[in-house]
This record gives C-alpha cells, sequence and structure tokens, in this order.
C-alpha cells in the first residue's frame, strides 16, 4: 500500500512538472564521424555530377560541330547528347539534390541575423534556381507548336551570352527559366504532346537550312547553356573540397547537434514536402504531365529514383558513383538512431527497401528478373492514368518516411521546424 502512494504521489509530481524527459543518448564521437562522412559524400556527388555534366559539355561539342557542317553522323551523335543528359548528367545531380534546404552552398542565400557565415564573406551566391528550376514555360526559350518564332532562340535582337542568359532566368515570371538542366531538356527534346512518346525535336533544328528557323542560334544557346551547368556545379564543388578555405572547413567546426539538424532538415524536406508533395502528388491529382519533373524528356521516374537515392545514401552514409569505380561506404546517420532506438532504425530501413521496391515497378526487368534501372518502362505521364496504384504507394512510403525520420530527430533531442 505504501509503495502505491508513493507511486501517486510521484506521477502526480510528474505531470505537474509537466514529465521532464530523461537526457537523450549521446556519442559526440559518432556525431563527428557521421558528419565527417556526409561532407566526404557531399563531394563525391558533386564530383560525380561534375563528372557527367562535363561529359555532357563533350557531347553536345561534337553535336554542334557536327549540325553545322551539316553531317549525316549528327543525327546518331544527338541521340548519344540525348542519353548523356539523361544518365551521365541527370542521375548523380537527382541524388546531388538532397544537400538542399539548409541554406548549403547550393542554394545559399545572406540571412541578416548578425551572423557573418563564411559564405557571406565572399558574398557567395547559390545557383539551384540557375541549375535545375521548373516547371519551365517553353515559349520563353524557343519556338512551340502555337508559335513558331518565340523565345530567346528566335528573338535575334538578344545577344545570345552567359550574363544575359543568366540575367533572364526568372525574369518576370517564376516559369521564365532560362538556364540549367531543364532548359538543355527543352532544347533536345522540345514539346512532349503525347503519353506515348517523349518530345521529338528533330535534329535538324541544329542544322542550317534544316527545320524551324535561327539554327545558329539554337546550337549557341545549347552551347552557352552546358557551360553554364558547368561553370555553377563547379562552385558548389569547391565549397565541398577537403583542406580549403570553404564551406566545408566551416562546416565541420559547427556545433554537431546544429549540423544535424541541417542534414535531418534536408532529408526530411527531400522527402515529404519536395518529393511527395511537389514532385509527384501535385502532377498525381492534377494528372498533368505539364506538372511532371522531366516532361519533355519522360525520364521524372529517374527523377524520383535518383531523389529517393539521396534521403537514402544520407541515412545509411554510402555514394555509389555514376561516372567512376569510387565508392562511399561510412558512418549515417542510422548509425545515430540505431544507438539511441534500434526498432526505429529498422522500421526506417524496411519503409526504404518497401519505396525502392515499388519505384522498380517502373523499370524494365531483364530475362531473370534483375531491375535495370535509368530504362524506364512506364514513363510518368502515362503512369498518372494507368498505375495510380503504383503511385500512390511511392507517395504512401515518402509520407512515411518523412514521419519517421522526424520521429528519428525528435528521439536525438534535434528540433525541426
Amino acid at each position: 500500500m505504501r509503495n502505491l502512494l508513493l507511486t501517486s504521489v510521484v506521477v502526480a509530481f510528474s505531470l505537474q512538472a509537466h514529465a521532464v524527459k530523461a537526457p537523450y543518448k549521446n556519442n559526440e564521437s559518432l556525431n563527428r564521424e557521421v558528419i565527417s562522412n556526409y561532407s566526404d559524400l557531399a563531394l563525391l556527388n558533386y564530383n560525380d555530377s561534375l563528372q557527367g555534366a562535363r561529359a555532357l559539355k563533350s557531347e553536345i561539342a561534337k553535336f554542334v560541330k557536327l549540325a553545322k557542317k551539316g553531317s549525316k553522323l549528327a543525327s546518331k551523335q544527338y541521340d548519344i547528347v540525348k542519353k548523356t543528359w539523361s544518365l551521365e548528367a541527370r542521375m548523380p545531380y537527382g541524388q546531388s539534390e538532397i544537400f538542399r534546404f539548409y541554406n548549403g552552398p547550393i542554394d545559399f542565400e545572406p540571412i541578416d541575423d548578425g551572423v557573418t557565415t563564411y559564405l557571406e564573406s565572399i558574398n557567395f551566391e547559390g545557383v539551384e534556381g540557375l541549375m535545375n528550376a521548373w516547371p519551365l514555360d517553353e515559349i520563353y526559350i524557343d519556338y512551340v507548336k502555337e508559335d513558331s518564332t518565340a523565345g530567346l532562340v528566335n528573338n535575334r535582337n538578344i545577344k545570345l551570352t552567359k550574363d544575359v542568359l543568366v540575367s533572364m532566368n526568372e525574369r518576370e515570371g517564376e516559369k521564365n527559366i532560362s538556364t540549367g538542366y531543364h532548359a538543355i531538356e527543352f532544347l533536345l527534346w522540345g514539346q512532349d504532346r503525347s503519353i506515348d512518346t517523349a518530345g521529338q525535336r528533330p535534329y535538324t533544328d541544329y542544322v542550317d537550312g534544316g527545320t524551324a528557323k535561327n539554327q545558329d542560334r539554337r546550337r549557341e544557346y545549347l552551347s552557352l547553356l552546358i557551360d553554364l551547368l558547368d561553370d555553377h556545379l563547379t562552385t558548389v564543388t569547391n565549397q565541398w573540397q577537403v583542406g580549403e578555405k570553404n564551406y566545408r572547413t566551416e562546416f565541420l567546426k559547427r556545433d554537431s547537434n546544429s549540423v544535424l539538424t541541417d542534414i535531418f532538415t534536408s532529408m526530411i524536406s527531400m522527402a515529404g514536402d519536395e518529393l511527395k508533395s511537389e514532385r509527384i502528388e501535385n502532377a498525381f491529382l492534377l494528372e498533368d504531365q505539364e506538372e511532371e519533373h522531366s516532361c519533355f524528356s519522360d525520364q521524372t521516374i529517374n527523377d524520383i529514383y535518383t531523389n529517393a537515392l539521396g534521403v537514402k545514401n544520407i541515412y545509411f552514409g554510402d555514394y555509389v558513383a555514376h561516372n567512376s569505380s569510387k565508392s562511399i561506404n561510412g558512418k549515417g546517420i542510422n548509425d545515430l538512431v540505431a544507438f539511441v532506438n534500434p526498432e526505429l532504425d529498422q522500421a526506417i530501413t524496411k519503409k526504404f527497401d518497401s519505396l525502392f521496391n515499388n519505384i522498380n515497378f517502373f523499370y524494365k526487368k531483364s530475362r531473370n528478373g534483375q531491375v535495370q534501372i535509368g530504362s524506364i518502362e512506364t514513363p510518368f505521364d502515362r503512369a498518372l492514368t494507368t498505375n495510380k496504384v503504383e503511385i500512390q504507394n511511392i507517395i504512401d512510403d515518402l509520407g512515411s518516411i518523412d514521419e519517421l525520420l522526424r520521429e528519428a530527430a525528435s528521439e536525438l533531442g534535434l528540433e525541426i521546424e
């Protein structure tokens, strides 16, 4: 009876004191290992993306040269350019989007908070909006079915330079995109007007005397775009280099909880608001292919896969390069979660398995059933009407991962907005 009374008093006192939680388990040495590995992973991912962009630059240069000559070989080279955009360039970059959402180098903007960061001290400007902005209004760049004289390509009063293209990006409207991956995509594929195929822009749009007008400016525009992409990726990659006075150095010196909060913020933002809601659910609910990410090339399934893989990479501390034999297998967020709550780590792991099993539905399979990542069987625009259940499965898994990661952050004592 005495024990019962004592327990009642303790419970009442705890309720009155709003149940102060026990101190969070913390392993600072493990925190630092995870953060260091994260920095290595960021550098490898951006180097991989840069290598892919430079492969694309090389193939575009070959194509432009052949097209300018009117060579019959330009047709085959055009296909090589489009394949390079889809795989070597986009597959690593899609994974690198996980380094957004916490004001790091890719999407940096100065904050007037009385503290001068390294990036602020060098007047650094984030370039994400110049590299991957979407959706874009095709008529801002080049001709469309409704207007054969539309766009920057066909306005010979505008001198095409890198500075001009940067200055025109998002001018007078957020869909007025003039630079980046999707501007290149549109110049390669053109409008996509069918759920059965991607855009069908002919290579002769680049050949003097061929289809469409202003072929010389189209060649020039495409060349300038890939130069800019190289410039912008180099700028971001340099901020993650080892042993330099740069963002990485400052990042590694920061309080570990502050850094881990940023890392969780990026994972949660990508899994939930960005990928689940903006990139999948909007198009899904509207059944509108114009809302899909890579709508001209029909490569949106690869975007979904690589964005999701970016979240998984950070959780498990792994990265396998697309354009080289390099890889990383180090301490990840999963090690921290397992340290405080092994059951929660297992639940997150299972949900990642479910997510990628559901994404893999949209890829081709080999005769022995092996998934051929990058080779899309069912494009996203077609799936919007024919595979609603399968898309909903991906949406549900991403929603669950969002919630589970928030729970993991709480277990680690991190406050996520």
